[in-house]
């Protein structure tokens, strides 16, 4: 299998998830999308420089994560966070506690969709996010205790 043929399926193996983690951070589905098409060009054209191939997902990640926040910076006139509401796409069955989530401050509501949605672990989640491990742990209890509030 070529260079080419394995990044398409990696990518298409990972779509989700990098979505999900764009959407945590902009809240936009147009925006979330528009950061994964970013991220996915950059990754592509540096897919050469990947040493180990089984850190694809941490390594396109911090790409759509770095994309999301620049998107950020760059819509000054993006409406705040509490302001927005969204649905889901993936399924009706998660609707409300997607919602109930997505009520949450952008600091708790990153690090639970990153764990509880993407499944990545929370070594990971402080590397992408560049803050201590105990930080995301504390964040995501704090998070879990407000979601235990609101519902």
């Amino acid at each position: 299998m070529n260079s080419k043929e394995q990044f398409s399926q990696l990518v298409l193996k990972y779509k989700d998830s990098l979505f999900f983690t764009a959407k945590s951070i902009l809240r936009n589905d147009t925006d979330a999308e528009d950061a994964v098409c970013s991220a996915v060009m950059k990754a592509f054209e540096n897919f050469s420089q990947l040493r180990e191939p089984n850190y694809f997902k941490s390594w396109i990640t911090r790409i759509v994560i770095n994309e999301a926040y620049t998107i950020c910076r760059k819509n000054k006139n993006l409406q705040s966070m509490e302001e927005m509401t969204s649905e889901p796409s993936y399924s009706d069955h998660h609707d409300e506690m997607w919602e109930i989530v997505n009520s949450l401050d952008e600091e708790f509501r990153t690090v639970i969709i990153m764990f509880y949605y993407n499944d990545i672990p929370v070594k990971d989640i402080a590397e992408y996010l560049n803050i201590a491990p105990g930080t995301v742990k504390s964040r995501l209890n704090r998070g879990r205790a407000k979601l235990k509030e609101l519902l």
